[in-house]
């Protein structure tokens, strides 16, 4: 069955439950973007404290105040589900690339490797190691075992695998977790084609066909008609990546 190959670097994250799920990596110009809308918030931040202080003529002490900011990355990242203001924003966020929740150790590991990277080297050598290790990785992901994946959005959904799919919606072929993005990208381009297209001998033969390759793959054995056969695997595999997603 031919697969469509995804317009971006994309990340194998193994869940808890041993689900390979095939994920964007956060592009190089997300996380500049991400760091500098952080570095916005900490300056407003700082900025804003100076203000007070300076009306309020609170002594030096007042800036102790400050001190927050040396941990703005470690306490976003350990308490707000790996996403700084910034990479909320830009949607990207890290995870642990093993599949396991995002631990305190990771979070230490990366922020101490931060003050490296990106505070000393003005983010030079962050940038480097991203570039060359092209698995979105900087050294303190490296260490720490982690990455920066992008979040899917509207227009993402749009064009990929992903479908939205209600909170209670319990999977029919759990089989679907066989396949892969490509898979699940194909059947949807298909389905599209079927919902334009008037030639109806040639579409069955294309859901035929369709069908076939994915029972193949998938071991799936269903009285299902191709058509409900299809759109079903689709709303499963979205299902159980969500499922496993939430586990991370």
């Amino acid at each position: 069955m031919p697969q469509s190959k995804p317009n971006m670097e994309t990340f194998q994250l193994q869940t808890s439950q041993n689900v390979s799920l095939e994920h964007p990596l956060a592009s190089v110009g997300d996380r500049i973007l991400a760091t500098l809308l952080d570095f916005l918030v900490m300056g407003s931040y700082a900025i804003l404290l100076t203000i007070i202080q300076n009306a309020a003529a609170f002594s030096n002490t007042f800036y102790w105040l400050l001190l927050p900011l040396l941990f703005y990355h470690l306490i976003f990242e350990l308490f707000f589900n790996g996403q700084s203001p910034g990479k909320k924003i830009m949607g990207i966020r890290v995870l642990k690339a093993d599949g396991g929740r995002l631990s305190p150790g990771a979070c230490i590991i990366r922020w101490i490797f931060r003050l490296i990277e990106i505070t000393i080297s003005s983010g030079s050598l962050a940038l480097a190691t991203i570039i060359l290790n092209g698995k979105g990785q900087r050294l303190g992901d490296l260490a720490a075992g982690t990455t920066v994946l992008k979040l899917p959005g509207k227009k993402m959904l749009e064009h990929s695998a992903w479908q939205e799919v209600e909170a209670d919606y319990s999977p029919r072929f759990t089989q679907s977790e066989l396949l892969n993005d490509g898979d699940i990208r194909t059947i949807r381009e298909v389905l599209h084609h079927i919902a334009k297209s008037t030639k109806q001998l040639s579409n069955e033969e294309l859901l035929r066909k369709t069908r076939k390759a994915i029972a193949e793959k998938t071991g799936i054995n269903t009285d299902l008609g191709d058509l409900e056969f299809l759109h079903t695997v689709v709303k499963d595999y979205n299902a159980l990546y969500q499922q496993a997603y939430a586990e991370v």
